[in-house]
């Protein structure tokens, strides 16, 4: 399911890549004693972890969301159809009566 602000996230994202590339590098170059910090396994599992709760939490409050707003359709829909048919039986004609 696509997100209104997925393109902004991205283009975010991207740009923060670069740019921490970037200074990676400029450090590197600059910097005589930088070393870039190792990361372990256990870290790395543990931030990955993290963005997954992150994806879950998100994606489950959005299909909350998706529900209540498909259940606030239905009962529009149910309000405009009551409406419409209160309208036409107030448009229609008087039951003709029979002259005998």
């Amino acid at each position: 399911m696509r997100f209104p602000n997925d393109t902004a996230f991205h283009l975010r994202m991207a740009a923060l890549v670069i740019g921490s590339l970037f200074l990676e590098h400029l450090a590197r170059t600059r910097l005589s004693n930088w070393s870039s910090p190792q990361i372990g396994i256990v870290t790395f599992v543990l931030g990955l972890a993290w963005v997954a709760l992150f994806a879950f939490h998100h994606g489950k409050a959005m299909q909350d969301r998706v529900r209540v707003l498909e259940d606030r359709i239905d009962r529009l829909t149910q309000r405009v159809d009551a409406g419409e048919d209160e309208q036409r039986a107030r448009r229609a004609l008087p039951p003709m009566r029979r002259t005998t």
